[in-house]
């Protein structure tokens, strides 16, 4: 769900500073940032919905991390917090970065196991794909692990084929329920006139199960949608899936929920619809950006996304891989019950940050690796 070859643009912002008028800028930036601090209740452990059995880290072991590809904020923010984790208790972590291909996955896992990692942290990988980097860890006897790709439980085990190898184990978000919970949002929010359009990017695990989900629900709900889902490919990203959307919705006004299946995807699409002054659809997508989230602030058109913690992601991951290390039994459900919402304007984060849920589960995720 996470892979695509989007590459958002990055403006560069240039600050003039007038010395007298800038020191008491920030001092009063300073003064309010710490007010709002002072009022914002701390967050505590109470109800964190991870693991209660301690795993003890180890110090100073050499962590592989591949995403799928590192330019992509669905593995940044993950690894991310890999890295976080690896420096308190004083780990190498490399990241070899798979560069959206499986010739490039299998090149990244084969490089870390010539690095001698003592363990091979997968972000966003498809296991189908990348059989020849899964039998040189397991000849190895390196654990390769995954995260984000929805391949196993809470959601069904993914058949890898007869002889092929699996990932010990895959931290994912529950993407049939997901689905499900994004179907009755656009139910509630229209009051159960909603009118919805898919477009599909079908072939990753976590979109198919997505869809299922979203579908089944609709269904269920008896709201409207399109029974042939507008299909779109990963090199179509940009102004060819822009066309196809603005293209849908001029052709089909009676249209006003547009469902696109990550929001990287879906931020091209959302300006173009604002162009051609389409502004009575709502874009609806998944992952929970902060670019998405910045846009369902501001415009019309973006309405909510299918968000879970992408941090929590990254360390219910390295959870699991510790106890793999220590001979520990893994947490069960394996995705150590990441958190996810709908995110629309009523739950929006502060600007620039990503939706998190309302307890600290680093501070608990460390009491039991300390």
């Amino acid at each position: 769900m996470l892979r695509c070859k989007r590459i958002l643009a990055i403006l560069l912002i240039m600050l003039v500073s007038f010395s007298v008028m800038a020191g008491g800028q920030q001092e009063k930036a300073a003064d309010t940032k710490a007010e709002v601090q002072a009022a914002a209740p701390a967050k505590t452990t109470e109800g964190f919905p991870g693991p209660t059995v301690k795993a003890k880290a180890p110090r100073g072991i050499k962590v592989a991390i591949v995403p799928a590809m590192a330019s992509l904020s669905g593995c940044i923010v993950p690894g991310d917090a890999m890295v976080e984790i690896g420096e308190r208790y004083d780990w190498d972590v490399q990241i070899f970065d798979g560069r959206g291909t499986p010739e490039g996955g299998n090149k990244a896992i084969l490089n870390a196991i010539a690095w001698n990692a003592d363990v091979i942290m997968t972000i966003s990988l498809d296991p189908r794909s990348f059989q020849e980097g899964l039998n040189a860890a397991k000849t190895a006897g390196i654990p390769i692990v995954s995260g984000s790709s929805g391949t196993d439980d809470p959601n069904p085990i993914l058949d890898v084929g007869a002889g092929n190898l699996n990932f010990l184990y895959d931290v994912g978000p529950y993407y049939y329920g997901l689905g499900q919970t994004m179907a009755a949002w656009m139910d509630e929010d229209s009051n159960g006139k909603a009118n919805v359009v898919i477009f599909s990017c079908p072939g990753l695990p976590s979109v198919d199960l997505f869809e299922e989900g979203l579908i089944d629900e609709l269904t269920a709900r008896n709201i409207t949608f399109d029974p042939k889902p507008q299909v779109f490919s990963f090199d179509q990203l940009g102004d060819t899936l822009n066309r196809m959307v603005t293209g849908y919705v001029m052709s089909h006004p009676q249209v006003d929920y547009v469902f696109i299946p990550f929001d990287p995807a879906a931020l091209g699409p959302i300006a173009a619809l604002e162009a051609a002054d389409l502004t009575e659809v709502k874009v609806v997508s998944v992952l929970g950006t902060t670019e998405m989230m910045s846009l369902i602030k501001r415009s019309p058109i973006a309405a909510g996304t299918a968000a879970y913690d992408s941090t929590y992601l990254g360390y219910a991951e390295v959870d699991q891989a510790i106890r793999v290390l220590n001979g520990q039994p893994l947490i069960t459900p394996h995705n150590e019950n990441l958190p996810m919402a709908i995110v629309d304007k009523s739950l929006l984060p502060p600007e620039g940050e990503a939706w998190t849920p309302a307890y600290d589960y680093k501070s608990a995720f460390y009491a039991l690796w300390d």
